[in-house]
């Protein structure tokens, strides 16, 4: 596949912008949403949050549809290596060649098949589809009076923590994009194109 043609079908291409552009509405809503207090409601901006959670939900089940079902783009295996003694070998070999170049202060050259992001790629879906699903379980939960109870608690907890690993995900993600992008790695119109 040339560097100038997409690696993944439209509709991954899609699911992944809409996805994103998902996420970064949930950030930006958290920086200034109330959270309900009592008898107090939330504001618009925790309202904008809950919504947006919930088509993140959608999307990202979709996703994962979509990654399960396609045959363009990287292997399922591939997001979630942990558990096969090939993929982590691969993963491990990866890193080395990435650090490597990280010394050299450049970038390995673009591999469709690199193991190291498309690992990244996996935890970023584990991590934004947890975020996702806790924060629609929360919902759930407070319509039916249960959103404090000790069961729900704890997946709310971890909800806000890694809120601050989404943010760093997210600017490091588009930091790497950019950066594949300035040096001629892989162009921004690829990877954002829409061209079936």
């Amino acid at each position: 596949m040339s560097s100038s043609s997409p690696r993944h079908s439209l509709t991954t291409r899609l699911f992944h912008a809409s996805l994103a552009a998902a996420v970064i509405v949930q950030l930006l809503s958290s920086l200034w949403m109330h959270r309900p207090r009592g008898t107090t409601p939330g504001n618009n901006f925790f309202l904008v949050h809950e919504y947006a959670g919930m088509v993140a939900l959608a999307l990202a089940f979709l996703f994962w549809v979509t990654v399960l079902r396609r045959h363009v783009g990287t292997a399922p295996g591939a997001l979630i290596p942990w558990f096969s003694a090939e993929r982590r070998r691969a993963l491990w070999a990866d890193v080395g060649t990435h650090l490597r170049a990280a010394r050299a202060l450049t970038l390995p050259p673009h591999d469709d098949k690199a193991a190291l992001p498309s690992a990244i790629h996996g935890l970023g879906l584990l991590l934004i589809s947890y975020m996702a699903v806790s924060g629609t379980y929360w919902y759930l939960m407070s319509l039916a009076g249960l959103g404090r109870s000790a069961f729900v608690a704890p997946f709310m907890e971890l909800h806000g923590l890694l809120g601050n690993v989404v943010w760093a995900y997210l600017i490091g993600h588009a930091a790497l994009a950019l950066l594949h992008h300035v040096t001629r790695n892989l162009s921004l119109g690829v990877m954002w194109s829409l061209k079936s």
